[in-house]
């Protein structure tokens, strides 16, 4: 079957063989078979075909000089061993066949992309058409730093990026309704392999770390930027760019809390004989020192993350899940022994760490976090996953 590609570059094959784009005088040929995909599904007349291909006019015979072009680019497709005819000839215009057998990955990220936005779609069924959209994109549209002569091709570079960039943000939008910020990181480094000068993909990306609370991996990024920026664009990075820098940077050293709020915090943190709750740097400082004494206790320690993500159909409100979270603040100060160590990590996110105990006793504490967690909170869709790892690394023991 036909394969053709115009998302990094035009490359075209047929049965795994792959065309390599000629020049000199084929290109030409090329050229035609750009004009055809670019305004696929409607047909082209010759005349724009014509202005499109001898933008200077330089032909005695238009007409004749595109059919001559039609022609060698069908006996191109002929000597692939197709039998096909994918160039059709209909009420005085060319058009590329759209009953004909082959692969068009724009066609097919077009199609993906209606599908996402299908309102009687799940969330699931528009996250899986929207990345399989998202994957097909591979660079601009025909992948080719446009000359003078091909000026009338910016307009579909510009559309499918925009598509693209939309895309992106559309998913963003799903992970994020599950709480899943993981995998919108993932998504937007991916979506910058691609685009690596693109400033909207940057500033999201770095939204979402300072909203997961990486304050020092956001204040990283930036420093790459703007290191690319003045590399390779001789520019520094835009004034929104540098306004997320400054707030990524006040995030990672002020209190995370106000002051009436800090001291809500420790009031309720006095009810309980039971586990520490402290700030992230102190939870980094003593995570360092238990790494230490694990070496010299009997039974390890543990590191534990406790999420709540959002598997419904629904947006949460900010308030609501601080309401959430403040209940399984709760239930893990009353639950943890004394000498467990708790921290918020992100807005939806718990760090713990055990003190020594066996994984027995620590599989049973687990359980009861998950137990009280559900009979206090009956009625929410948040779910709450729960993962742990021995500090201890593998290589050390």
């Amino acid at each position: 079957m036909l394969s053709i590609r115009a998302f990094g570059g035009l490359h075209v094959s047929y049965k795994g063989r792959t065309e390599p784009l000629p020049v000199g005088r084929q290109t030409k040929m090329w050229d035609l078979l750009k004009c055809l995909l670019a305004f696929y599904p409607n047909p082209v007349p010759p005349d724009k075909l014509f202005e499109a291909l001898w933008p200077d006019g330089n032909s005695d015979d238009p007409g004749k000089s595109v059919k001559n072009i039609v022609y060698r680019l069908r006996k191109m497709f002929l000597s692939c061993g197709s039998t096909q005819d994918y160039i059709l000839f209909e009420n005085g215009s060319y058009g590329w066949n759209p009953n004909a057998e082959c692969f068009i990955d724009f066609v097919e990220f077009n199609k993906h992309l209606r599908e996402a936005q299908a309102p009687e779609k799940s969330d699931e069924e528009r996250i899986s058409s929207y990345y399989a959209a998202i994957s097909l994109y591979q660079g601009e549209f025909m992948g080719v730093k446009w000359s003078l002569l091909e000026t009338w091709m910016s307009n579909f570079v510009s559309f499918y990026k925009r598509l693209f960039l939309q895309a992106v943000e559309s998913l963003s939008s799903l992970y994020e309704r599950r709480l899943d910020y993981e995998n919108i990181i993932e998504l937007h480094n991916k979506a910058l392999l691609i685009d690596p000068h693109e400033e909207s993909l940057y500033a999201r990306l770095i939204q979402v770390l300072i909203k997961n609370g990486e304050y020092a991996l956001a204040k990283r990024q930036y420093r790459q930027i703007e290191k690319l920026f003045v590399k390779e664009l001789d520019t520094a990075p835009s004034q929104t760019l540098q306004s997320l820098y400054d707030e990524a940077h006040r995030a990672a050293v002020r209190h995370p809390d106000s002051l009436d709020k800090i001291k809500e915090l420790f009031d309720d943190s006095a009810l309980y004989n039971g586990p520490i709750f402290c700030a992230h740097d102190t939870f980094t400082q003593i995570y360092k020192y238990g790494k230490r004494a694990d070496e010299r206790t009997m039974f390890p320690a543990f590191l534990g993350k406790l999420s709540l993500l959002n598997d419904s159909k629904r947006d949460f409100s900010k308030a609501e899940l601080e309401h959430a979270m403040k209940t399984l603040l709760r239930i893990l100060l009353h639950t943890l022994r004394k000498g467990d160590i708790v921290c918020r990590y992100s807005p939806n996110q718990f760090l713990l760490m055990f003190a020594a105990m066996d994984a027995a006793a620590l599989q049973h504490g687990m359980r009861r976090i998950e137990l009280f967690f559900k009979e206090e909170l009956k009625n929410t869709e948040l779910r709450l996953k729960m993962e742990i790892l021995p500090i201890k690394d593998e290589g050390n023991k």
